[in-house]
């Protein structure tokens, strides 16, 4: 069995039935992307000796939430201010409240997971996003990680030592190995 790391970064794509979550992880031999859709999983292994490049550039989304969520929040907090001295319904000051809440809550965690990237990895015959490297921090933790194994392979040697996954990361056996139960 191959052991398997998890690398940081994750990432969900859609809503409710379509959504899609995508991981990524490092093995001593390929660096595998599973991206799963409810009952169905589509698994892709990228030899480390296969990669060119793996490139990782900063994206305007992180900004536009932020600009987003804190014009929200101005405007929430007017709405509260203008409406307080008058004699406004019950209902519509518990809405207004609601937004100003929610629009902190977006905000705060925007600003907590970081700026966002588009990372994406080429090969000699495809290139693939890598959805799940959408933050920068995660980005830059899953590339020093990948590099040692990257480099060894271009060299045509093993990597000197692998190298330790973070914390919070999992470590399984190949998740792409799957038998049938047998009925006894």
């Amino acid at each position: 069995m191959i052991q398997m790391s998890r690398l940081p970064g994750r990432s969900v794509k859609g809503f409710g039935w379509s959504s899609q979550r995508h991981q990524l992880w490092l093995s001593p031999e390929y660096l595998l992307y599973r991206e799963i859709s409810g009952y169905r999983e589509v698994v892709k292994r990228y030899y480390y000796g296969d990669i060119q490049a793996i490139i990782s550039g900063p994206t305007k989304s992180w900004r536009n939430c932020t600009l987003c969520t804190s014009i929200m929040l101005v405007v929430f907090l007017a709405l509260f201010a203008l409406s307080a001295p008058a004699d406004v319904s019950y209902p519509a000051m518990v809405l207004i409240i609601a937004g100003f809440v929610l629009s902190l809550i977006i905000l705060i965690i925007n600003l907590v997971l970081g700026p966002t990237c588009k990372t994406v990895l080429y090969t000699a015959t495809s290139e693939a996003p890598l959805y799940s490297l959408g933050r920068k921090r995660n980005a830059e933790q899953a590339i020093a990680l990948m590099l040692p194994f990257v480099e060894a392979a271009q060299r045509g040697e093993a990597p000197a030592a692998t190298p330790e996954p973070p914390s919070t990361s999992e470590v399984v056996a190949d998740p792409t190995a799957w038998t049938a139960p047998t009925e006894d």
